[in-house]
């Protein structure tokens, strides 16, 4: 049977808690990093084709250019995470029955879930454009009644 070696009363045997920098996870191409960097990338090109959908349906001018600027952005922001990530441009026409409301609310949700991710990796910059996006989808939402 085993028995624990004694020691003095009220001392521990735990060994002294070191340090941790998870940040340093994050530079490491094989680390949990790696793997939140691509979740964010992916949640990026998601809302990259909603804004693309939302877009192919606005008759709208000065909401087009509005939908472009949003769409180089988010474009922009995938290339500085990931340099060699390209945005996938299709012009399949997925969201052909769904409705404009129903565009604008699946883009401030996909909007919304880049929000947690860019937030959980301290992304500031990333999370700065998800909110911009979540404000103008509500906001078109809110003008289409819904």
């Amino acid at each position: 049977m085993y028995e624990q070696p004694k020691t003095a009363p009220g001392t521990r045997r735990h060994p002294p808690a070191r340090a941790h920098n998870s940040s340093l996870h994050d530079r490491l191409p094989d680390g949990p990093g790696a793997a939140a960097g691509s979740q964010l990338t992916g949640h990026l090109a998601a809302l990259h084709a909603a804004t693309a959908a939302v877009r192919r349906r606005t008759a709208d001018p000065a909401r087009r250019a509005e939908l472009d600027a949003a769409l180089e952005q988010i474009a922009a922001r995938i290339s500085a995470l990931s340099p060699t990530a390209a945005v996938l441009r299709s012009e399949a026409d997925r969201d052909s029955g769904r409705s404009p409301a129903e565009l604008h609310d699946h883009a401030h949700a996909l909007a919304g879930r880049l929000l947690v991710v860019a937030a959980a990796r301290q992304d500031t910059a990333t999370a700065m454009l998800a909110c911009r996006r979540m404000d103008a989808h509500a906001a078109a939402l809110s003008l289409l009644g819904s």
